[in-house]
């Protein structure tokens, strides 16, 4: 069997652990955007030139050692090593403030999964490279979140659809599907046709319930309650729920459905 070029890695390949250090950076791959990397996210550097790095970035979960997709980031994205994480931000997105106070100044944002390493200040946390983080945005490193896949994947209702989003600005159809099993402590490979093959348990499309993926050649929406589905697509721009039958009248008949 021909190896995917997503996640290939060639036996014997050198390469150098690093950790991705902006709020996300496009991974390109043949001139496109393959998927985003998010901050603390590691990446293996096989080799360099002009300000550019190629290697493989890995699961967005922390510790888990599965190639996510291979590609090329800037440089200025990375710095060597790799760093285990004490939270991981579980909210869409988390502010970062200069001090331990919600009327200081802001230094910016993080998306969801971003991988921190900081201590306990009061009700923040305290990053290592500066700035506060409020607790409720995060999930501490070993503790499971109390909410559903399902819950997740609604919060990020309405965020633009962008080809390869995982969260950054925006998602894509199985980006959304990562991103809300990894706030939840569950790996999933990258892409929908991946997702398709390795995730949960096939069921028959009659028996689909909450919480069910239906996928769809290159396509995959997660159902949620009244029979509805929640999908980031290309047809609304954005994370959108809709009829499971508006869906398929749409898109095509369902290929698989799965379960987890």
């Amino acid at each position: 069997m021909k190896p995917d070029a997503r996640t290939y890695v060639p036996v014997g390949t050198v390469a150098k652990s690093h950790s991705i250090i902006v709020p996300y950076s496009e991974l390109m791959t043949n001139g496109f955007i393959g998927t985003q990397a998010l901050f603390g996210q590691r990446f293996d550097v096989m080799s360099t030139e002009a300000g550019v790095a190629h290697g493989a970035l890995y699961s967005i979960l922390s510790g888990i050692a599965r190639v996510d997709y291979v590609g090329s980031l800037h440089v200025s994205t990375l710095a060597e090593g790799t760093v285990a994480p004490t939270y991981i931000v579980n909210a869409v997105q988390a502010t970062v403030f200069k001090d331990a106070d919600i009327k200081s100044k802001l230094l910016g944002g993080l998306p969801r999964n971003a991988a921190l390493l900081g201590a306990s200040h009061g009700d923040f946390v305290k990053l290592q490279q500066g700035g506060y983080v409020h607790l409720r945005h995060l999930r501490q490193i070993g503790h499971a979140s109390s909410r559903s896949f399902v819950d997740h994947a609604t919060d990020m209702l309405g965020l633009p659809y962008v080809w390869g989003g995982t969260g950054g600005v925006g998602v894509d159809c199985s980006g959304l599907v990562q991103s809300a099993l990894a706030a939840v402590g569950e790996d999933a490979p990258r892409d929908a046709d991946q997702q398709e093959a390795s995730l949960g348990q096939s069921v028959r499309y009659e028996d689909r319930a909450s919480g069910d993926m239906l996928f769809w050649p290159g396509h995959v929406g997660i159902v949620v309650d009244g029979d509805q589905i929640l999908h980031a697509n290309a047809y609304h721009m954005c994370v959108a729920v809709e009829a499971v039958t508006e869906a398929v009248s749409r898109i095509g008949v369902v290929r698989t459905v799965k379960r987890l």
